[in-house]
């Protein structure tokens, strides 16, 4: 019994260090969106990319999120 809950929190804390990356990545795609609508962006990131990206990433968030907590609710 130890050996299966050890590995479901195991299972349950990567899906959150998974869900934190992905704000993470949030986050930075924001600060860039931010920056490429000043104009001070590099060669190739449109808002638009950069959007979708950060809309992807969030719900990336999300999804890991609601996994870790499904886990860690049936476990």
């Amino acid at each position: 019994m130890n050996e299966e809950l050890s590995v479901t929190l195991v299972i349950a804390v990567a899906s959150a260090l998974v869900g934190l990356l992905c704000l993470y990545l949030f986050a930075v795609a924001l600060l860039r969106l931010r920056r490429a609508k000043a104009g001070k962006a590099p060669v190739g990131d449109t808002p638009a990319d950069l959007r979708i990206f950060a809309r992807n990433q969030a719900l990336s968030a999300v999804v890991m999120f609601g996994l870790a907590a499904f886990i860690l609710f049936y476990s």
